[in-house]
Formats: C-alpha cells, sequence, structure tokens
C-alpha cells in the first residue's frame, strides 16, 4: 500500500449519544477494514487531516473529536475529570453504535491511550497502532486515585502551562500569525497549522476562542488515574508503538521495555518529537498503514 495515494475527501460526521452529540470526520471507504483515529490533549481530529488523507486504500477512516474537543458537544467538566474513562466510555459508545467488527484502534498521545482504553474486553478490534501513547508509570496512576493527587497535580508544567493558555482572539487570522511565530508549531508540516485550527477553533460573538478550554485541556493532563497498564495486559489484539526518542516521549526506555513484554511491535524515530503526526504526517500514516 502506497502511503501517498490520497483517499476520499473528508465528511464531517456526528452520532448522537444520551448527553449531547460526538463529531468528527470520515474518509469513506466502502468495503476495506474501519479504523478509527483519536487526537492529543487540546487538539482535534482536522489537526490530522494530512496523515490521514495519506493512508490510501487501506481503511474507511474515522476521526472523532474527543469530549470537550473540537465540534463534539459533550459535559465536559474540568472539576469532575479525574481519570480518562469518559473519553474511554465515548468510544465504546462510538463503536457498539456502529457496530462493525476487525476496527484497527489508533491515536496519538491522549488519543492512544484512550484506544487502549478502549480496546479492553471487546471482540471487535483486530489492532491497536498507537502513537506516543501516554505510557505512565503505575505508581503514578495509583498515586492519581489518591486524596493527595489534585495537590500534586497543580504543580504539574503540562497543567499549569495549559491553564494559564490564551483562549480568545478577535479573528482566525489573528491565531495563525500568533501561533506560526510559536517555537511548538515551527517543525509542523505546511497546512497543519490550519487544518488544526478548523476545528480547534469556535466562532463565537467578537472573534473565536479555543475549542477546548484551557481548563478542561488542564484537568484532561491531571486526570491519570488510569489503568494503562492493565489495559495493554489484556489488549484484544497486536500492539504496534510508535516513540519518538527525544526527551519529550511519552514512551521512555522503561516502557519500551514493558511494551516489549508484551509482544508490542515498536518503532522508533530518532528525528521526531511526541508531535510526530504533525511533523512527519507521511510518515505517521506509513506507520498506521503497516
Amino acid at each position: 500500500m502506497n502511503a501517498e495515494t490520497l483517499i476520499a475527501e473528508p465528511r464531517r460526521f456526528a452520532m448522537g449519544l444520551e448527553t449531547g452529540e460526538l463529531a468528527g470526520w470520515r474518509w469513506k471507504n466502502d468495503g476495506a477494514p474501519p479504523l478509527l483515529f483519536l487526537h492529543a490533549t487540546g487538539f482535534c481530529a482536522s489537526a490530522y487531516a494530512q496523515m490521514l488523507s495519506a493512508l490510501g486504500g487501506a481503511y474507511d477512516v474515522y476521526a472523532l473529536d474527543l469530549r470537550g474537543h473540537g465540534r463534539t458537544r459533550l459535559p465536559a467538566e474540568p472539576a469532575a475529570l479525574r481519570s480518562w474513562k469518559p473519553y474511554r466510555d465515548d468510544v465504546r459508545a462510538f463503536l457498539d453504535r456502529e457496530r462493525r467488527d476487525g476496527w484497527a484502534l489508533a491515536g496519538h498521545s491522549l488519543g492512544a491511550a484512550t484506544a487502549l482504553l478502549a480496546a479492553e474486553g471487546r471482540s471487535d478490534i483486530a489492532a491497536l497502532k498507537l502513537i506516543e501513547p501516554v505510557a505512565m508509570p503505575a505508581w503514578l496512576s495509583a498515586l492519581a486515585k489518591t486524596p493527595v493527587w489534585p495537590v500534586f497535580a497543580r504543580r504539574m508544567n503540562l497543567v499549569r502551562q495549559a491553564a494559564r493558555r490564551r483562549s480568545a482572539w478577535s479573528d482566525r487570522d489573528s491565531v495563525i500569525f500568533s501561533y506560526s511565530r510559536k517555537v511548538l508549531f515551527k517543525s509542523w508540516a505546511p497546512g497543519v497549522l490550519e487544518d488544526y485550527l478548523k476545528d480547534g477553533l469556535m466562532d463565537v460573538a467578537g472573534g473565536v476562542r479555543l475549542a477546548c478550554a484551557p481548563e478542561w485541556e488542564a484537568a484532561t493532563f491531571a486526570a491519570q488515574a488510569n489503568d494503562f497498564w492493565q489495559a495493554a495486559a489484556n489488549a484484544p489484539a497486536p500492539l504496534s508503538i510508535f516513540a519518538a526518542r527525544e526527551p519529550g516521549s511519552t514512551v521512555r526506555t522503561f516502557a519500551r521495555a514493558r511494551f516489549r513484554k508484551l509482544g508490542a511491535r515498536i518503532m522508533v524515530d530518532d528525528e521526531a518529537g511526541h508531535l510526530a503526526p504533525m511533523q512527519k504526517p507521511r510518515e505517521l500514516a506509513a506507520f498506521l498503514a503497516s
């Protein structure tokens, strides 16, 4: 399969749930096995358009906006979020509604971890393809279940930075101008920033604001009471892991070793960072298609 081959133009879709609506994009490819892709914290499905468009004819591709992100409209109360179970349950609800077999579940960072959590105990999963999953040590996840965790979490750099993030601007061009000058975005492939902001911003009275509220992003970073390694041990399908080598990777040496013991296929990229799908979308499409 040639990852350079483009599939059909994506179309938005929405699915009603009991408490609101899940939104996302679909690259429809009837007859191909289904793939569901889940994004990282603070982002949305549209940010991965280049990568998912380059999957060729390998899959019938769906990409969700997770709760509190993009165009999905589901309750997102930061004070109530202690783990990623709400994300997991939304993905399971989507899969239950679709009623298809042979799913490849894929994701990036938060989305990769959520894919793994959602897969546990299911019989409709054929593969798990995880890009830089948030693979925390088991002791940290145990600490996150204790009463002292909120005090500890408030001191985490990611949590503090997210909580202080600017969320409103007068127009979209102002956001693009501001973001394009930041170091974080300079390594992104051309056009990926614009893809992200397509649904990463919401039009509101007087301008635009981030679709993922800073308070919800911060709460998501802090919500580490997740049984990640239990889900990995119980994975119902083969595991493939993409890991970056740089210090910002969420798949550290201990995690790579543990994944190997579980029989996972691991690809380590010495040049990519944690945001590899934004930096090297076509290379990551090849990983998903392999």
